[in-house]
């Protein structure tokens, strides 16, 4: 996301992350990967109640997809980082909402792995601007 940075403002596009992470661990954690986007905290997990974010079960969490992600992140030298209490069991995703609070695309991960391509995310992006003007 962060190499696509540049194209996502090109299209008036903001990225927020939300986090179920009280606000000081998010805070330690902004401080540590110092991402260019807002990040903003969810610990009672209201939204991710509300766009329907549940918990994966163990086999999703701890899938092959997702050990080979976390493997390559080991090997490329990222460190095992501990945040206290995370749950890893919640479920993420990505959403496009529009300014209006319109939502335009919904990608539900089925593992921690799961995500989809910076590139079909733009693509939503532009489908969502066609929709606008039309």
């Amino acid at each position: 996301m962060q190499a696509a940075r540049k194209e996502f403002e090109e299209q008036g596009v903001n990225v927020v992350i939300v986090s179920f992470a009280e606000p000081e661990r998010l805070r330690h954690y902004q401080r540590v990967h110092a991402w260019p986007f807002t990040l903003l905290a969810d610990p009672r997990r209201e939204a991710y109640s509300h766009f329907g974010f549940k918990l994966l079960a163990w086999r999703r969490v701890f899938s092959w997809p997702a050990m080979r992600v976390y493997a390559h992140l080991l090997w490329r030298g990222r460190k095992i980082e501990r945040y206290g209490r995370d749950d890893y069991f919640q479920s993420g995703g990505n959403l496009l909402i529009d300014g209006e609070g319109r939502l335009h695309f919904a990608h539900h991960s089925r593992d921690p792995a799961d995500r989809p391509k910076v590139s079909q995310l733009l693509e939503e992006v532009r489908k969502a601007r066609s929709q606008e003007r039309s």
